[in-house]
């Protein structure tokens, strides 16, 4: 029998949403970089193997740059459009030489060290946000939890004081419902960048133990001009709650549907840290790393990729390839040696708040079932849907009941 062709549009699909490991499968085995149809018109290729993506994700041919970016669409569509400063100055849209000195200040105030010391308080965020959801019997984690609580961690590491929290509540979930660019998120856009403005001028007169005073008063060769710190800031706001609210979703869900895990888990405090990376790798928060595009021709995967083309790396697909995790890369497996998973990127971008992410999800999952340790789903699993993204996959709800 002859084998069904793949769809040109098989990643935008809602069944790929829902479940994308048949379909990454067989594109891993038949065309491991894949073409595949935009909705503009456009095309992208998505590379699908972990070793090929390794390599192409430190590759300098595959520009991460913003401008580059916009100057492709408007070559192509025949307009003139500008990246907005808010997210054409901070690490993850620019390439070197501006990265590599961006890189080091970042390095340089936003260390393991400064994360490990929100520990109390995202203790304190997880237990608060426990405790108006444990009288009613049961909850949408998603709403409730997952989505909230890297808002408010992430504020706090920023220096925004409390009672800010609400506004940053509303604008991440505002900015979550359409792209940043999108010109619908204008007016979130131009809110919180005139409260972000008007804080950084407070840090520069009257620093605090915060991320934001430690950028402002670096040493010279370590500082970021102002538009650098508000685009900083917004890179956090948006991509770094919106990833770990997906990754804590995930891991919440994961050890939900795996109640021997979650059991081993629960009796054994101290391997929580040690299996994130498992849990991370089999939930795979990221769909796919941002958007690169070449600037010549590249060969990945033995496939020739023209220059001025979109790459999409498929970190999904990479979490379950069979090279690097042989040996039942679908399962969860809690005795797995420490997988390579590419969840945070790799080379110049890999992600800087990794660490932060990785210690709010290990906090918030191990309080919420230390607190609720019979906590099950209030559906049946097939009843659970996962929102469509092209970079994140959340969870769009996640009831539960103890």
């Amino acid at each position: 029998m002859e084998q069904r062709k793949i769809s040109k549009y098989w990643m935008l699909t809602d069944d790929f949403t829902q479940n994308p490991y048949p379909v990454l499968e067989r594109v891993r085995e038949e065309q491991p970089v894949c073409e595949l149809s935009l909705p503009d018109g456009g095309r992208a290729w998505v590379v699908t193997r972990h070793e090929d993506a390794k390599a192409a994700l430190s590759d300098p041919r595959l520009s991460r740059d913003i401008n580059v970016h916009f100057d492709l669409v408007s070559r192509l569509t025949g307009t003139t459009l500008t990246p907005p400063p808010e997210h054409a100055n901070h690490l993850a849209n620019l390439e070197p030489p501006r990265h590599t000195p961006l890189r080091k200040a970042i390095s340089s105030a936003f260390t393991p060290r400064r994360a490990d010391a929100l520990r109390p308080q995202i203790e304190t965020v997880a237990d608060e946000l426990l405790d108006r959801m444990a009288g009613a019997g049961g909850a949408d984690l998603i709403a409730a939890y997952a989505d909230p609580l890297p808002v408010i961690v992430i504020a706090t590491l920023m220096g925004v004081p409390a009672a800010a929290w609400p506004d940053f509540l509303r604008w991440s979930t505002q900015l979550r419902a359409v792209q940043a660019t999108d010109p619908a998120a204008d007016g979130t856009v131009k809110e919180l960048s005139s409260y972000m403005s008007a804080l950084i001028a407070e840090k520069e007169r009257e620093p605090g133990d915060d991320l934001i005073s430690a950028l402002i008063h670096a040493d010279p060769d370590r500082r970021l001009t102002g538009t650098e710190i508000l685009s900083t800031s917004f890179a956090l706001m948006t991509g770094g709650n919106d990833t770990t609210a997906s990754l804590l979703g995930g891991v919440l869900h994961a050890l939900l549907t795996h109640p021997g895990e979650r059991a081993e888990l629960l009796a054994v405090p101290g391997r929580w840290v040690a299996e994130m990376d498992e849990l991370i790798r089999y939930v795979s928060p990221i769909t796919n790393t941002l958007q690169r595009v070449t600037l010549e021709p590249v060969e990945i995967g033995g496939v020739t990729i023209p220059a001025d083309e979109v790459v999409i790396i498929s970190v999904i697909s990479t979490n379950r390839d069979r090279c690097p995790f042989p040996e039942r890369p679908d399962e969860l497996d809690l005795k797995r040696p420490k997988p390579a998973h590419l969840s945070f990127g790799h080379g110049i971008h890999y992600c800087s708040g990794a660490h932060l992410a990785k210690l709010m999800t290990e906090v918030a999952v191990r309080r919420f079932f230390e607190r609720f340790p019979d906590a099950r789903l209030a559906v049946d699993p097939s009843a659970l849907r996962h929102t469509q993204s092209m970079v994140v996959r959340p969870w769009e709800s996640l009831p539960v009941v103890w």
